[in-house]
């Protein structure tokens, strides 16, 4: 008997909607320069969950030599009856020097023309979202001035 892994299929999960603040300039250091970005707020939907994010997160952000942007971003959701949702979710963005310049001035840049993929674990111990807890995630973003946009698919 022979058997193959089981070829994985994406699900759409959720739309998140981050509000982000222009964020800290720590420096650059020994393996690049870190940037603190705070998440203010936002929203979420999907088919089977939405609701708001809440203040307080954050995003680390590493920008290497080769100018790809490391991304950590921690911070929770609230769906519409009140279960809580924490997020970590981490990521690469990166693109052709000409487009992350105005991407990092507020301009609006097609999405397709820079990389910006992330890989998410949700945490809650809410029963009715448990399911959350056991699900591989991968997302496809976009940032817009003071808004990122994150499609996250559940991995199947």
């Amino acid at each position: 008997m022979t058997w193959e892994p089981v070829v994985p299929t994406l699900k759409r999960l959720m739309r998140v909607r981050l509000i982000v603040d222009a964020g800290q300039l720590v420096g650059t250091g020994p393996i690049g320069q870190r940037r603190i970005v705070a998440i203010t707020g936002g929203e979420f939907s999907g088919p089977e969950l939405r609701g708001t994010v809440l203040p307080g997160g954050g995003d680390w952000t590493l920008q290497r030599s080769d100018r790809c942007t490391l991304l950590d971003a921690r911070y929770t959701l609230e769906t519409g009856d009140g279960a809580l949702i924490y997020v970590q979710d981490r990521g690469l963005r990166h693109g052709p020097e000409h487009t992350m310049a105005r991407l990092a001035k507020g301009e609006p840049v097609n999405p397709k023309d820079y990389y910006f993929r992330t890989s998410a674990q949700f945490e809650t111990a809410s029963p009715r979202y448990a399911w959350l807890n056991h699900l591989v995630v991968v997302g496809s973003g976009m940032r817009h001035g003071e808004e990122v946009t994150i499609d996250f698919f559940s991995v199947g």
